[in-house]
């Protein structure tokens, strides 16, 4: 995600590569409170709603982990398991043929070959992941806010890095659901699919199904040292 790493991994021309490239294709999200500074768009009450739904979800479990189906812009697919602990933990298992796996320790995120054995590993902080990670999430306070749709049951939030340092977006869309009594609330919301646009307007998604809430992943599956050399 630091500029001058800007799809480096992706040139090596590997399946799989996509995730750990978008990884790397944008510096970290500065803070910008939404609508608060003279180039972020105002939003109207709905829009604020929203993003207070988004981040109340965000911020309703610890623990996630489901099934990932990449595309990226080339069209390869790739899929996987991912696994998500807050604060500043996730892990993309990818299935074979892929041999990537990247993870996220609480400081670090390593993209691992595990054919080519090779470990590279950048700050987690300097990541946009990392507005996503944090033990609180507040995406008015930790990103700049592009764009929210709200229509025929998805949330669409875009945010970017507001210190135009480098160019590049991430989209979150969020699925509504239903409770019993038809109404939706902040807990009838499900996070579905990923975005990321990089600066040559490259799109690399990655959709998700399958998810488990509060279910822990055992700890060394969040640890890098096994992969040093």
């Amino acid at each position: 995600m630091m500029a001058f790493m800007t799809w480096q991994i992706a040139a090596r021309g590997l399946r799989g590569l996509a995730l750990a490239a978008l990884i790397l294709a944008m510096p970290a999200l500065a803070v910008a409170e939404i609508g608060g500074d003279e180039t972020a768009r105002e939003f109207d009450p709905a829009q604020q709603e929203a993003v207070r739904i988004v981040n109340t979800y965000l911020n309703s479990f610890i623990h996630l982990e489901g099934d990932f189906t990449q595309v990226a812009p080339d069209s390869q697919v790739s899929e996987g398991r991912f696994f998500l602990r807050r604060p500043g933990r996730v892990r993309f298992d990818y299935t074979k043929p892929d041999r990537l796996l990247v993870i996220a320790d609480g400081f670090w995120i390593g993209v691992v070959d595990r054919k080519l054995r090779t470990l590279d590993r950048y700050p987690i902080i300097s990541t946009p992941y990392w507005a996503l990670l944090k033990d609180e999430v507040d995406l008015r306070t930790d990103a700049r806010i592009l764009s929210v749709e709200r229509d025929a049951g998805l949330i669409l939030v875009a945010i970017d890095d507001p210190s135009g340092q480098a160019a590049g977006s991430l989209t979150l869309i969020f699925e509504e659901v239903d409770d019993p009594t038809g109404h939706v609330g902040d807990s009838a919301l499900r996070l579905s699919q990923w975005l990321v646009t990089d600066a040559q307007g490259l799109t690399t998604s990655v959709a998700v199904k399958n998810l488990v809430e509060g279910r822990q992943a055992r700890n060394n599956m969040f640890t890098l040292r096994q992969y040093e050399r």
